[in-house]
């Protein structure tokens, strides 16, 4: 899909992920009240989309459907936004835990990775950060050894589980050989085209974070995918690059994603107090290029065909 040079285009708000360290920041949210007060923060300050993980109170990664539940209700409570929950969870997770979010809450959205990859955060012990929590100092002394696992069985079985639920696929495509896997599970009809896609850069086992980056991704997208390729979005990790590129999506007619979960700063010296900071920037830098904030309701109507209001 081919967006004119004034349409609007969504923002996403990625609150709290499951891969940054909450003693990295103290503003990564983790208790369920407040990811849902930083999510209502995001949607008045401009996003449409909330992309939701789950979190125990100490900030490990978590499956717990009731904290899904707990945090998807209180959203829809106090302000309209589309939902997209992490089917990406954590690559410690199993499949069934990755997926039980999303099938116990029914989103709009849900993430779809189309491909097994090395998938590191920290690779250079001289670089970890201080960490409070033991395990904290786990998912570091692991690294070097993760391994993302996204088999095809895997994919034609959430791809199944989506359809039975109605839940829209948000293909998330790491690199080049995501592109060709989207290709052949539309043409097994295991995915319905037109699929909508975001471009994730900077993850190490992934695409780079330059900008050419996104425009070769982008480039054999539409290549490749042709007719079949729908919404577009874009995700990059840390700073400025998330900024560089939310400015860049703009530009080109695509949807943007900032948050917590991709990004810690606001500049090179200064932490971002909460999401809505990164999303007041990514609004800004939108509007500055002519462009208008998609609402929740337009962001629904060009889901797709899975998704259904009823």
């Amino acid at each position: 899909m081919t967006r004119g040079k004034y349409d609007p285009v969504a923002i996403t708000a990625a609150v709290t992920g499951g891969d940054v360290l909450p003693s990295q920041s103290s503003a990564i949210p983790c208790r369920v009240e407040d990811v849902v007060t930083q999510s209502v923060a995001a949607v008045e300050a401009g996003a449409s989309v909330i992309h939701l993980h789950a979190r125990d109170d100490d900030g490990r990664p978590s499956a717990d459907q009731r904290r899904f539940i707990e945090i998807v209700e209180g959203i829809r409570e106090r302000v309209d936004a589309v939902i997209s929950i992490s089917t990406g969870g954590s690559p410690h997770m199993t499949a069934e835990e990755r997926l039980a979010g999303a099938l116990v809450t029914r989103p709009e959205l849900a993430t779809f990775n189309l491909g097994t990859m090395n998938y590191e955060g920290y690779p250079d012990p001289a670089r970890w950060p201080s960490v409070q929590h033991a395990w904290e100092r786990e998912v570091l002394e692991r690294s070097g050894t993760v391994v993302f696992t996204n088999t095809l069985a895997m994919l034609r079985d959430f791809a199944a589980r989506f359809k039975e639920q109605r839940i829209t696929p948000e293909l998330e495509i790491y690199d080049l050989s995501h592109i060709g896997m989207a290709r052949y599970l539309i043409d097994a009809g295991v995915l319905e085209a037109p699929v909508r896609v975001q471009f994730v850069l900077g993850v190490l086992g992934g695409a780079g974070n330059d900008l050419e980056d996104l425009f070769h991704l982008h480039a054999t997208a539409r290549r490749v995918l042709g007719d079949d390729l729908g919404v577009v979005g874009v995700a990059a990790t840390g700073y400025p690059m998330q900024f560089r590129h939310a400015s860049l999506a703009a530009g080109m007619g695509l949807d943007v994603r900032v948050g917590l979960e991709d990004s810690l700063r606001m500049t090179r010296a200064e932490q971002a107090g909460q999401n809505a900071d990164l999303v007041e920037v990514a609004a800004r830098l939108v509007t500055l290029q002519g462009r208008a904030l998609q609402t929740p309701d337009e962001v629904r109507a060009g889901l797709g065909p899975w998704w259904s209001a009823s």
